[in-house]
């Protein structure tokens, strides 16, 4: 079979994939040095040595390449959150990220609230800016079996019927506000836990120290990280998902809750409208309370609950990876010389 295009993948720390790569796809490895020489150096050497046509990076670029270069720009939520993004990234991004949307010959981003921020603070032509939606995996609109879900949910000690969170924690994610929140639930419903799943970000200790003061500990779950094969059942046991993160270019796992039949909540702000659409409670993030009302009302209405599993199960197939493969590709054929 000829395939139009072969791509090289380039990386200086390649494990063993979870999936077998097309037969047009290379990896590549190149020697494990610093991110910033990684960038600088051996990212154009590879370049010129696997005379590419095209190079496409996410967010920082190096400043000489010997191709066009295409970027992704998932969102700047640093610009509207400073205090949610380490200061020494922060500075990185502040100095080479302009320079790689000057330089970059197209820029993809998440949605049309990250399209609009990179307009706003970067100036950014709305010619060069493509935006492209991501999706839910296949494997989370699958239901499993009873035995499936129990044997998965004994491996972290969980019972089903629990508020849900997925993702990295880190301030971005709000979690200080969800579980201020979640202390002003328990004494409104009967009691649900609440299961936080993520690898740990940066200033995570305040949240151990919050949940001793609001007295939580009896009902809060860290799971840590959870390895992929195991989130759709710890999904689909979820009575509700919470997520009201401050900002976001996507919200991924917004999607991942309603393509599992979770009825969702998240924020009214950035890109997680956008995304839910009328398929989830939409909440003030900056507001303890708004989110306090939202989780009670899904949590009491099971009415509403059930209209926002099917909206929801509808709003997740209506995006794809095919969709997405097939208008990056766009891009490419735009961009190459």
């Amino acid at each position: 079979m000829n395939l139009p295009h072969q791509f090289f993948l380039f990386s200086d720390r390649w494990g063993d994939l979870p999936f077998e790569l097309p037969s047009n796809f290379r990896p590549v490895l190149l020697p494990k040095i610093s991110r910033r020489l990684y960038t600088a150096i051996l990212l154009p050497r590879a370049c010129s040595a696997h005379r590419v046509d095209l190079l496409h990076v996410q967010y920082i670029a190096p400043l000489f390449s010997p191709c066009p270069i295409v970027t992704t720009v998932h969102d700047v939520h640093w610009r509207r959150f400073p205090e949610t993004f380490p200061i020494k990234d922060r500075v990185v991004m502040e100095i080479f990220l302009p320079l790689t949307l000057y330089k970059a010959s197209a820029v993809i981003t998440d949605s049309m609230a990250s399209r609009s921020d990179l307009m706003q603070f970067f100036k950014v032509p709305p010619s060069k800016l493509r935006v492209i939606y991501l999706a839910a995996e296949e494997r989370f609109f699958v239901r499993l079996s009873e035995s499936e879900r129990r044997t998965t949910l004994r491996r972290y000690g969980l019972t089903e019927g629990y508020v849900l969170f997925v993702g990295v924690l880190q301030p971005r994610k709000n979690l200080e506000r969800l579980l201020h929140a979640f202390a002003l639930l328990r004494p409104k419903v009967e009691c649900h836990p609440l299961v936080i799943v993520g690898k740990l970000g940066w200033k995570t200790q305040r949240l151990l120290q919050l949940v001793n003061e609001l007295k939580l500990g009896d009902c809060v779950k860290f799971t840590g990280y959870v390895p992929d094969e195991d989130l759709p059942a710890i999904y689909q046991c979820a009575k509700i998902f919470a997520y009201p993160a401050l900002w976001e270019g996507f919200g991924l796992p917004v999607l991942e809750a309603m393509a599992s039949g979770v009825p969702v909540l998240t924020s009214s702000t950035s890109s997680l409208s956008e995304i839910a659409d009328d398929a989830a409670v939409l909440v003030d993030p900056l507001s303890v309370k708004s989110i306090f009302e939202g989780m009670h009302q899904l949590l009491t209405d099971e009415k509403l609950r059930d209209k926002l599993r099917q909206r929801g199960f509808e709003r997740a197939r209506q995006f794809s990876w095919l969709k997405t493969a097939k208008e990056t590709l766009q891009v490419y054929e735009q961009v190459k010389p």
